[in-house]
């Protein structure tokens, strides 16, 4: 029975991790730089689930790509109302990176989205 609690308690809490509705990969440490900062609102489309797709590509011509070291979604919905975000190609320590934002049925989303690396 407590191995059951447990895993029931672990499993919930990576949910709640999961459906966050900020989110936050990697680690920002001294000596990184805001490569990309954008903000994504996206309220008028009249379908159920709305999606929108952030993507950080290298500057063209740089000799070498920095590293991604810290992706911030914040979400700017302050009621719990916003929407999900997830990391779904690059990342961490990769030169590029790609965030699929997704509103709540039938509301729309507002994220901030901040990528810094070296």
């Amino acid at each position: 029975m407590r191995t059951i609690l447990s895993t029931l308690v672990v499993l919930l809490a990576v949910t709640a991790l999961i459906y966050a509705d900020s989110n936050q990969w990697g680690r920002r440490v001294v000596g990184d730089r805001l490569l990309q900062s954008a903000t994504i609102v996206n309220n008028s489309l009249p379908v159920p689930i709305k999606t929108a797709v952030f993507q950080y590509l290298p500057p063209q011509g740089s000799a070498r790509a920095p590293n991604v070291t810290y992706i911030l979604a914040r979400d700017n919905v302050r009621n719990g109302l916003g929407g999900f975000a997830a990391l779904i190609s690059g990342g961490i320590n990769q030169t590029h990176a790609t965030v699929k934002l997704s509103s709540r049925p039938n509301l729309g989303f507002n994220f901030t989205i901040e990528v810094y690396g070296r």
